[in-house]
C-alpha cells in the first residue's frame, strides 16, 4: 500500500481546496497528513484557532417545563428538535410519541402523532430531521421512517432492513442517527447481520430509497472478532451537507470520516484527545434475582456524543473531555463544559476551532440556519435553544 506523508505548507493547496477556495490562512504546522491509497488521513494536533473561536453559543431560550402548570409547557422525553424556514420548532417527543410545535418564541402551536402502529402514529420514535426544502419532516421510529408534512400529514413510510437486536449495544448501534440526501434517500446504518467473518466489506451505512429498497452501502467498519465489540465499536453519528456528501463521527474511535455523494471515502480526520483510547473484553457480572453471571462485554472509551453539519458546510462534532461513569454520567460533574467540547471541522477535515459546551444537559444536539438546538431530555426535560454568533 502506497504511503505519501504531507508535512509542508506547500501540500495545502492541492489537498485542502475548502480553504484556499474561503482564502483563509492554514497553520499546516498544526496537523500532518498521511495520503494512504489516494486518501487524505489528517491528523489534528491542535485547533487552528486555539484562543479565539469566531463563534460563541447564545442562549435565547427554553422549551419545556418540569413543573409546566399546562401540558402545552411539558415536554414528554424530547428526543430531537428541528427548525422550520420561518423559524417555528418542531420537538419530537419519545415517551410522548408526538410532535409539537412551536413558534420562534417558543409559544405552543399545534401538535401531531399518537402512540399507535397506524399510518402517522409512533412507537417509540428518537430521531427527526427534515429534507434539504424544509418541506418533509422523517421521524425514525423503532424500526420504521415516517415521512410526513411538517403539519402532521402521513406521506409514506418503510421499514429498512434490521440487524441483530436484543442487547443495548444493538440498540444503540441501529438508533444513533438518520440523515437525508437529495432525491427523497434516507442514510440509517447498514444491517450488522451481514457482517460475516468471511473477510468481505462491514459497511457502516446504507441509502435507502421511498420505497425502503437499498440503492448502496458504504463506509468500512473497524473489524473486531467479537460481534458485540463490532457493534459497539462502530456505533456512529452522521450528517449530510448541501452537496450530498456525508460527514461520520465515530462514538468510541478518534475517527471523523467524509463520504462523497457515491460513497466514496474523501478523508479520514483524527485529532489531540486528553485521554488513551481503549477497545477492549472484560468479564461483566450480570444478576438476574439470585442468579449471578460473568459475560465478556466490551469496554470502550467515549470519544463524541454527536455531529451536525451546519450552513457553511462545517461539521460540529460534540466530543467528551472526560469519560463518563458506567451509566454515561458524569454525577460529579456540575460544569458540562468541563465534560464536553464543541470542535468545529472545516470541509478538509481541519479543526478550526473548538466552542464551549454550555452548562446544560445535553442528549443530542442540531444545527439549522444560525440556531443550535441542545435537547436535555433527562435532567429538565427540555429543548435549549441557542443563536450561533459570530462568523458562520
Amino acid at each position: 500500500m502506497k504511503r505519501t506523508l504531507y508535512l509542508i505548507p506547500m501540500a495545502v493547496a492541492a489537498f485542502f481546496p475548502a480553504a484556499c477556495r474561503h482564502n483563509s490562512g492554514i497553520d499546516a504546522s498544526k496537523f500532518t497528513v498521511e495520503i494512504v491509497a489516494g486518501i487524505r488521513h489528517i491528523a489534528n494536533k491542535s485547533p487552528q484557532l486555539k484562543d479565539a473561536p469566531p463563534v460563541t453559543l447564545q442562549l435565547i431560550g427554553k422549551i419545556g417545563e418540569l413543573e409546566g402548570r399546562e401540558d402545552k409547557d411539558i415536554l414528554y422525553d424530547p428526543v430531537d428538535a428541528a427548525r422550520l424556514p420561518n423559524g417555528d420548532i418542531l420537538v419530537l417527543e419519545g415517551n410522548g410519541s408526538a410532535v409539537k410545535r412551536f413558534n420562534k418564541d417558543h409559544h405552543f402551536l399545534s401538535s401531531f402523532g399518537r402512540k399507535g402502529a397506524g399510518p402517522g402514529d409512533f412507537a417509540s420514535p428518537y430521531l427527526l430531521r427534515l429534507d434539504g426544502e424544509r418541506k418533509k419532516l422523517y421521524v425514525a421510529d423503532g424500526r420504521r421512517i415516517s415521512r410526513l408534512s411538517p403539519e402532521g400529514s402521513f406521506i409514506g413510510s418503510f421499514m429498512p432492513r434490521s440487524g441483530p437486536g436484543g442487547s443495548s449495544i444493538s440498540d444503540q448501534y441501529q438508533t444513533s442517527g438518520l440523515a437525508l440526501l437529495s432525491g427523497s434517500r434516507v442514510i440509517l446504518p447498514s444491517n450488522a447481520a451481514a457482517w460475516d467473518g468471511s473477510g468481505g466489506p462491514r459497511f457502516l451505512l446504507s441509502i435507502y430509497n421511498e420505497a425502503g429498497e437499498i440503492i448502496r452501502s458504504f463506509g468500512n467498519a473497524e473489524r473486531y472478532d467479537d460481534l458485540a465489540m463490532q457493534l459497539n465499536a462502530n456505533v456512529v453519528y452522521f450528517s449530510t451537507d448541501g452537496d450530498d456528501n456525508t460527514c461520520v463521527s465515530f462514538a468510541f474511535q478518534n475517527r471523523i470520516d467524509k463520504y462523497s455523494s457515491d460513497g466514496t471515502l474523501v478523508y479520514s480526520s483524527s485529532r489531540h484527545l486528553p485521554y488513551e483510547i481503549k477497545t477492549e473484553m472484560r468479564l461483566l457480572l450480570f444478576r438476574s434475582g439470585s442468579v449471578e453471571r460473568k459475560f465478556p462485554w466490551p469496554s470502550v472509551t467515549s470519544v463524541s456524543k454527536g455531529c451536525f453539519v451546519d450552513r457553511d458546510n462545517r461539521l460540529w462534532v460534540l466530543t467528551f473531555l472526560k469519560q463518563p461513569d458506567e451509566s454515561g454520567r458524569f454525577d460529579d460533574e456540575k460544569d458540562m463544559a468541563r465534560c464536553y467540547e464543541f470542535e468545529v471541522f472545516d470541509a478538509d477535515g481541519i479543526l478550526q476551532f473548538v466552542v464551549p459546551c454550555p452548562n446544560v444537559g445535553i442528549s443530542r444536539f442540531s444545527i439549522y440556519d444560525d440556531r443550535m438546538y441542545i435537547i436535555d431530555s433527562k435532567r429538565e426535560s427540555c429543548v435549549y435553544e441557542f443563536k450561533i454568533a459570530g462568523k458562520i
